[in-house]
């Protein structure tokens, strides 16, 4: 449900950075992954159901980024998937792999009847997958923008949902409706002759590629044989470093100060590759 876009903008030769990321229901609590005697959840009880549903930024980032540099006309561009839905997609023989192995899907019962056969065995690969209620969904944010997601009936169908699941969440429509995009700079580091950019915070994975290029560029990878014990020991030290500090420093910058300059410090990286 959330989306980050990086948008580079050739008039300005900036980059700016859109957060649509979800964000946690204003009713959660720290004990909220936690069973009634303070333990743990299973990572399945934890994550199947509402408990683990936030509030949803992608149609609102696609929405704000579109009123401001889109081109085409905002329901033109749900086209291609409303036909999907209706007309429906052959069953490719990957998604079939997961559905032979899934256990969660065909307990959905939304969702059952249109991937399972009636003795819950997957469809056959080649069979037409459609799905009109999601094609009518997307006809109302085509046709009525993205408040028709974050507010009214579409609304009060997913707090419904959500909270009268048997693994319950805390999502109401006033977090639905008060979600907010926010844009900000890229982060940004060298590597080599080139500026490499990406995602600030929340998202920790701009910081981290500018890291592990960092680490990276002292060493003449051209002339290592892809996969060589060599090149991967390398590629893979760079990638455990920088991941250490994503661990010990990355958090949504709105609640946790974030050191991100200290991070993708030249000097600060090439000590980090010394060990």
């Amino acid at each position: 449900g959330g989306a980050f876009m990086l948008m580079f903008d050739a008039q300005t030769q900036k980059i700016s950075a859109w957060d649509g990321r979800e964000t946690a229901p204003s009713g959660v609590t720290p004990d909220l992954f936690l069973d009634k005697d303070g333990k743990p959840l299973r990572f399945a009880d934890a994550v199947i159901g509402g408990r683990s549903v936030g509030v949803p930024g992608v149609v609102r980032l696609m929405a704000e980024s579109h009123a401001k540099h889109g081109k085409l006309k905002w329901a033109r561009l749900f086209d291609p998937a409303i036909e999907l839905a209706d007309k429906g997609f052959p069953l490719p023989p990957r998604l079939h792999v997961h559905l032979v192995n899934d256990r969660i899907v065909k307990t959905d019962p939304a969702a059952k009847p249109i991937y399972f056969e009636a003795d819950g065995t997957p469809k056959a690969i080649g069979t037409f997958i459609k799905n009109p209620a999601y094609a009518e969904t997307l006809r109302l944010i085509a046709q009525q923008g993205a408040d028709a997601f974050y507010t009214g009936a579409m609304a009060e169908e997913m707090v419904k949902a959500v909270r009268g699941h048997a693994n319950a969440g805390a999502l109401s429509k006033a977090d639905l409706a008060q979600y907010k995009v926010r844009v900000s700079e890229a982060v940004c580091g060298p590597y080599r002759r080139y500026t490499v950019c990406g995602m600030p915070p929340p998202s920790a994975g701009g910081i981290a590629q500018i890291q592990i290029l960092g680490m990276l560029e002292r060493h003449d990878l051209s002339k290592m044989k892809p996969l060589s014990v060599e090149a991967v020991h390398l590629v893979a030290e760079a990638q455990r470093l920088a991941y250490a500090d994503r661990e010990r420093y990355a958090a949504d910058d709105k609640f946790v100060e974030m050191p991100v300059a200290g991070l993708v410090d030249r000097e600060y990286i090439k000590q980090r590759g010394d060990q």
